[in-house]
């Protein structure tokens, strides 16, 4: 019988509506944001990233035989795919936007657009976002690819080494990276390149992810209240560290911040405890399938409303936005979630 995780389907609504207000801002008072979305709400793509780092290996381990393996990791890969390009073709008059709803390909001759437009539309796939956001979901495919198939072969130990030397560099140049001038010439090269909006984010993280579920009948003992402690301290040592990199003022980007992996690892083991195991919740994989949802379908909701506010179509704080865009993105979910069964509607399971 195939083990649920039903706790960590529940984590996963909580960290996509968390992202949507790391998008949107909706509190009135800016330290209120930075607390909740900016500071806390950072374990949302570490904890999306450590599932599937052990999701994919619980799987992976209970089919054993390699050619079986690799078959499930290609349709794995496939239907990420497939996720990727529904959104993508949604989103084709969103590509050229940022989030202010403006035009951001700028180019001074037509050889020049075609090149912008090529990076957009497509090159960004490997290193970043073609349309605001999906640097997520491409992350995830190539870095399923780096720890299933490239790394398959090398031990644990090793692959975990890796992880902690990969993260610590990561985090040095996004947290410390102005101290370096070797590192601030490199990310000028590399124009609008956001380390901590790709692959370079998710290969160390579903590493963590593939080897908790190695050691998860050890890890799922860790007594209840102690995990509960961890997640406490690390919420209260989150905001701590936010505010400290943002004052030193060395920072090239704050969306990755140490105690905010940290929370995601705590929730994570949260998941997978034995007394969370024993929480049953009817239809999780709806929950499921509604954070895939919520995740992906704000991006489009935010510019627009973005867009109807700056024209004074719409006159709302960002509170009203905020909840505006969940509660659009729940109406237009459950409309498409119960008609997902006809017959020419299947495809819309792409979408989640």
């Amino acid at each position: 019988m195939q083990e649920k995780y039903d706790v960590l389907d529940v984590f996963k609504v909580v960290a996509a509506i968390f992202v949507v207000g790391i998008h949107s801002w909706p509190l009135p008072d800016y330290n209120s944001n930075i607390v909740l979305f900016s500071s806390i709400g950072r374990f949302a793509v570490p904890l999306f990233l450590l599932s599937t780092g052990f999701l994919v290996q619980k799987k992976l381990t209970s089919i054993g035989n390699w050619e079986n393996q690799k078959h499930y990791l290609f349709k794995y890969i496939l239907r990420l795919l497939k996720f990727y390009f529904a959104w993508w073709l949604i989103y084709l008059w969103l590509i050229p936007l940022n989030w202010q709803g403006k035009i951001s390909i700028q180019y001074s001759s037509v050889s020049n657009l075609f090149a912008e437009v090529l990076k957009k539309y497509f090159l960004n796939f490997f290193y970043g976002s073609t349309f605001l956001g999906s640097w997520y979901i491409s992350a995830t495919i190539i870095g399923v690819i780096f720890v299933f198939i490239i790394f398959r072969k090398i031990n644990w130990v090793i692959q975990f080494a890796i992880g902690i030397v990969w993260l610590t560099l990561l985090l040095i140049v996004l947290l410390y990276g102005k101290h370096f001038l070797l590192i601030e010439k490199l990310l000028h090269h590399f124009n609008n390149f956001m380390p901590a909006e790709s692959f370079l984010i998710a290969v160390p993280f579903i590493i963590f992810g593939k080897i908790i579920e190695k050691f998860e009948n050890s890890l799922q003992k860790i007594p209840f209240r102690i995990l509960i402690v961890a997640a406490l301290l690390s919420i209260m040592l989150v905001v701590s560290e936010f505010h400290f990199w943002q004052l030193k003022g060395n920072s090239n980007s704050l969306e990755n911040l140490l105690f905010s992996d940290m929370l995601a690892v705590v929730a994570l083991l949260v998941s997978i405890n034995k007394v969370s195991k024993k929480i049953l919740i009817p239809n999780s994989k709806y929950l499921r399938n509604i954070s895939s949802f919520i995740y992906m379908g704000q991006f489009g909701i935010i510019v627009l409303t973005t867009i109807l506010r700056n024209n004074s179509v719409l006159k709302i704080s960002n509170w009203t936005k905020y909840s505006m865009v969940l509660l659009l993105l729940i109406i237009i979910f459950n409309v498409l979630y119960s008609i997902q069964n006809y017959k020419y509607c299947k495809f819309l399971k792409y979408f989640w």
